[in-house]
C-alpha cells in the first residue's frame, strides 16, 4: 500500500512539472539572458550560416546569452532543417546577426493546456489510488467456485 502511494506522488510531481510550451512574437528588442527563442532565419541566412549551423537550418532554438557586435548569441539546444528534421545542440553558442534573422519568437508556457495536463494527472493518480484501496478487481478463483471435475 504504501508503494502505491509513493507511485502516486511521483506522477503527482511529474504533472506538476511538465507542462506544455508553445512560442509567441518576442515584445522586447532585447530579452533577458537565459530567456528560450526560436529564431527563424532567411533563407539567405540559411545559406550565410552554413559553415556554422550546418545545411538548410530553418529555426534555431536556443537560451539568449546577449548581444554583441556580431549579433544576437544564442545558446542552441536544436536546429530545425528546412526539410523538418530537428537536430539537437548542446547549448554551443552562435552569432547570429540582424540581416539574417526573419522572426524571433519566445517560448511561454501555455497555461491551459498546462492545467489539463496537470488536472489529467490528478485524474489518474485518483484512479489508481482507488483501485488500490479498494483491492482492485475481482478474484477469479472465489468469483467462480474452486474449480471442479466436469
Amino acid at each position: 500500500m504504501a508503494n502505491t502511494f509513493v507511485r502516486a506522488a511521483i506522477v503527482m510531481a511529474a504533472c506538476l512539472t511538465a507542462g506544455c510550451y508553445n512560442y509567441a512574437p518576442l515584445a522586447t528588442v532585447d530579452p533577458q539572458p537565459g530567456t528560450s527563442l526560436a529564431v527563424t532565419l532567411s533563407d539567405a541566412g540559411s545559406e550565410s550560416l552554413m559553415r556554422s549551423l550546418g545545411p538548410e537550418a530553418f529555426v534555431v532554438r536556443g537560451r539568449y546569452v546577449g548581444t554583441d557586435e556580431r549579433g544576437m548569441l544564442l545558446a542552441v539546444t536544436s536546429v530545425e532543417r528546412r526539410r523538418g528534421w530537428v537536430e539537437p545542440w548542446s547549448g554551443e553558442t552562435v552569432a547570429l546577426p540582424a540581416d539574417v534573422i526573419a522572426s524571433t519568437e519566445v517560448r511561454r508556457l501555455a497555461k491551459g493546456r498546462s492545467l489539463l495536463l496537470a488536472g489529467a494527472g490528478v485524474v489518474g493518480v485518483v484512479a489508481v489510488g482507488s483501485i488500490a484501496l479498494t483491492g482492485g478487481g475481482t478474484d477469479l478463483g472465489v468469483a467462480n467456485g474452486p474449480p471442479g471435475k466436469r
